[in-house]
């Protein structure tokens, strides 16, 4: 049995985050002294939830689709939480440790299949709705997963394809419109599809349960499930892992819950604060951040089934009422959009067409660098944007820097409230840390820079059925088990810790270590730049070289008012020449994940298959 005032989750109180002068004033060092914290399974903690913040007839799930916003009270949500789960459980035998796999953008559908999960305690797999046909095989092969729920206009298991291959039994596709209570008439001009039609029939590999007639027929029982909230999986998510190479994160409903108490004293989270839910739910972030953070912390999930236009978030935040305001958590890429769009509308007139610059309380920003370049106009419009770090398999918040007292840019913040961290030799973590913050081990500085390892309740079991991934990325060191990041970085003497690049995304030329982000960030400092992206590519004489990708502001292009070699004249003028890239290419856009992050791998390997196959390479 583990609790939050074991020895493993306590930290030691001579830290230097403690005592440097940066800790937030009245939010708790240890995990144990956050007020209200009951570890319990998930849907007992929601119950808590509701049960304390006297919300169950609150608007909690708000659904936008264009115009059209559906409202979905809590008590409501439960019920059809416990409908699904009851279904599972009863019709389809599903039982504690099966595997849901949810392959849904974020809606009404999603939060129900959720819930219903964590009901019955099976594990809820989240599934990116883009993938590709092999993607879903993959994915589904890895966690066996015997139930699949999904979109039906987004069907791609054909099956003579996918399902055959795999251990699902069960079909269950949706629609948006399960869950509306509007007109005829008012649906009819939505034009959502109903694509019934792209569902194969039956076969002997797999039964078809539509989930409006599981709703709409089930009636829910009481189901009465023995969880071990410490040893027992509550969600199972894909991850590219501390390697790069796709994983499956186990997190434990210990994980879940206690890091959102470890949050919230930090932002100030209150009941009836609305929570935009733009990042998906397949992704820890918005998993965490946005539904769970509704569904045991009172707040109000908005929620779109991808991003919206700026224009289309500025006309909805205008028809919310929210007093206790508003906590946008994002990625750069939307910060940087929205900013964009205030410009280009004018500060002053958008202020007076739109509401939300009033109603904006606090922005988060994660999976990735936020660059100063983006941040302070956006603070200059909105609100202060503050950095969040973590990872899935930290499910996921590990830091944020200060949202009131002292604070410092550029760097990833402080460690929340339990979390411990250290600076280790990233090729001899046995040897213990270069640095963690206490008199003993003050190595502070660039100069000692080594790989970020985290310890805490938030860390992950592991990754599924991979052994090696364990001893390689979870090890012990002084008691405490310790995930070992594959970010490389250093700490400063106040306890900040600041990430010079993945271990994996180094770049060597000529002995020297470039640090992609590093370039990123100069780059993103010249007027003509818009986006960057940079990464290495083979040579010859220096063994690797630099190689930046970027967009241009609007009004520039190449050959007109733009000439690549002036760029690469000015990245000589602003950094070392082992830094400054050897090759620019200028692209209509950059290649990103669905959760924001620039997918440098994608670009980089193109441009290494044309070298191997003796094409020219652009720049």
């Amino acid at each position: 049995m583990t609790s939050l005032d074991d020895q493993e989750f306590l930290v030691d109180e001579n830290k230097v985050w403690f005592t440097g002068g940066y800790w937030p004033e009245g939010v708790p060092h240890q995990i144990k002294d956050i007020e209200g914290i009951e570890m319990l399974p998930m849907w007992e903690g929601f119950i808590k939830s509701a049960n304390d913040y006297g919300i169950w007839d609150s608007d909690i799930c708000i659904f936008v689709y264009g115009p059209y916003m559906e409202r979905v009270k809590l008590r409501t949500l439960f019920e059809y939480g416990k409908k699904f789960g009851t279904f599972l459980y009863d019709n389809l035998g599903i039982r504690k440790g099966d595997v849901v796999a949810i392959d849904l953008p974020n809606s009404i559908n999603f939060v129900v299949a959720y819930m219903g999960c964590m009901y019955i305690g099976a594990i809820a797999q989240g599934i990116n709705p883009t993938y590709k046909p092999m993607e879903l095989l993959h994915s589904l092969t890895m966690t066996k997963a015997k139930v699949l729920v999904l979109m039906d206009m987004l069907y791609i298991a054909g099956p003579a394809t996918i399902l055959p291959k795999t251990d699902i039994k069960y079909l269950i596709p949706s629609n948006f419109l399960d869950f509306f209570t509007a007109d005829e008439e008012t649906i009819q001009k939505l034009g959502i599809p109903n694509a019934k039609e792209k569902i194969p029939n039956e076969t002997e590999d797999y039964k078809i349960y539509w989930m409006k007639d599981i709703i709409e027929k089930t009636d829910s029982k009481e189901i009465s499930v023995e969880i071990d909230i410490w040893k027992d999986p509550a969600v199972y998510l894909m991850t590219g892992g501390t390697t790069g190479l796709p994983k499956v994160a186990m997190l434990s409903h210990a994980n879940l819950l206690a890091n959102l108490h470890m949050i919230k004293p930090w932002t100030n989270l209150e009941p009836g604060m609305i929570t935009i839910g733009s990042i998906p739910f397949f992704h820890s972030f918005g998993m965490t951040c946005v539904m769970n953070g509704a569904l045991s912390l009172g707040m109000q999930m908005l929620l779109f089934p991808k991003p919206p236009t700026d224009d289309v978030l500025s006309e909805t935040i205008n028809k919310l009422e929210a007093p206790q305001g508003i906590i946008y958590t994002g990625v750069e890429m939307l910060f940087k959009r929205l900013t964009d769009y205030v410009n280009e509308v004018g500060v002053e007139e958008y202020k007076k067409k739109y509401s939300f610059t009033e109603k904006l309380k606090y922005a988060t920003q994660g999976a990735g660098p936020l660059h100063d370049h983006i941040r302070v106009p956006f603070e200059e419009i909105f609100c202060p944007i503050r950095v969040g770090y973590g990872l899935t398999e930290t499910s996921p918040v590990t830091s944020i820097a200060p949202f009131w007292g002292p604070n410092k840019t550029g760097k990833l913040g402080l460690p929340i409230t339990g979390v411990d961290w250290a600076i280790f030799d990233s090729a001899n973590f046995e040897a213990g840390p270069i640095c963690d913050g206490t008199p003993e081990r003050n190595n502070f500085g660039v100069e000692h820079t080594g790989e970020i390892c985290l310890a805490g309740p938030h860390i992950m079991l592991g990754y599924l059925g991979v052994q090696k991934e364990l001893e390689d990325n979870l090890k012990m060191w002084n008691g405490k088990r310790w995930l070992l990041t594959g970010d490389i970085g250093f700490m400063d003497e106040h306890g900040f810790c600041e990430i010079r690049d993945r271990k994996k995304s180094l770049i060597k030329v000529s002995g020297h270590s470039v640090f992609p982000k590093e370039v990123e960030e100069l780059m993103g400092h010249h007027p003509m730049i818009d986006d960057v992206a940079v990464a290495g590519l083979p040579d010859v004489t220096t063994g690797e070289k630099v190689k930046a990708w970027i967009t241009l502001k609007t009004g520039y292009k190449v050959g007109k008012n733009v000439e690549i070699e002036d760029i690469k004249k000015w990245c000589l003028e602003n950094m070392a020449k082992w830094k400054s890239p050897r090759l620019i290419e200028v692209v209509r856009k950059l290649p990103i994940t669905m959760t924001g992050k620039v997918q440098r791998r994608e670009l980089q390997e193109k441009d290494i298959s044309k070298i191997e196959s003796g094409k020219e390479i652009k720049g």
